[in-house]
C-alpha cells in the first residue's frame, strides 16, 4: 500500500468510526438491543466516546499513524471485553465481534505499516 492510499484508508476508518461512535454514545441501549449486545450502556457509551475522540485525527490529522495505532489498540481492548462478555453471558454477538475486531485490526496494522514509511520520510 502506498502512503497516499494509507492516508485515505485512515480517513475511511475515521468516517466509519464517526457514526458508530456517535450511535454508541447517544443511544447505547438501542444499539445494544439491535446488535444483540445486551444491556451494557456505560461500556457502550465509553466505547463510543473513545471512538469519537479518535475521529478528528483519523480524518484530518497531519500524522495519522498515531491515531490509527490508537484505533487498533482500542479495537483489541473492545475485543477483549467482548470475549469476556461472551464467556460470562454466552452471547453469540460478542463471539462474532471478537474475530470481526481482529480482522479490522489486521487491516489497521497494514495501513499503520504503510503510514510508518510515510512518517519516516516527512
Amino acid at each position: 500500500m502506498d502512503p497516499e492510499s494509507a492516508r485515505r484508508s485512515a480517513a475511511f476508518v475515521g468516517m466509519a468510526t464517526l457514526p458508530i461512535g456517535a450511535a454508541l454514545l447517544l443511544a447505547p441501549g438501542r444499539v445494544g438491543r439491535s446488535l444483540k449486545l445486551g444491556d451494557h450502556p456505560v461500556a457502550l457509551r465509553a466505547i463510543g466516546a473513545a471512538d469519537l475522540a479518535l475521529v478528528p485525527g483519523l480524518l484530518t490529522g497531519r500524522r495519522r499513524l498515531p491515531w490509527l495505532a490508537a484505533r487498533a489498540g482500542l479495537n483489541m481492548a473492545i475485543a477483549a471485553y467482548c470475549a469476556h462478555l461472551a464467556r460470562a453471558e454466552g452471547s453469540t454477538a460478542h463471539k462474532i465481534a471478537v474475530p470481526a475486531l481482529a480482522i479490522a485490526t489486521a487491516a489497521d496494522v497494514r495501513t499503520i505499516l504503510a503510514l510508518r514509511g510515510d512518517d519516516v520520510r516527512r
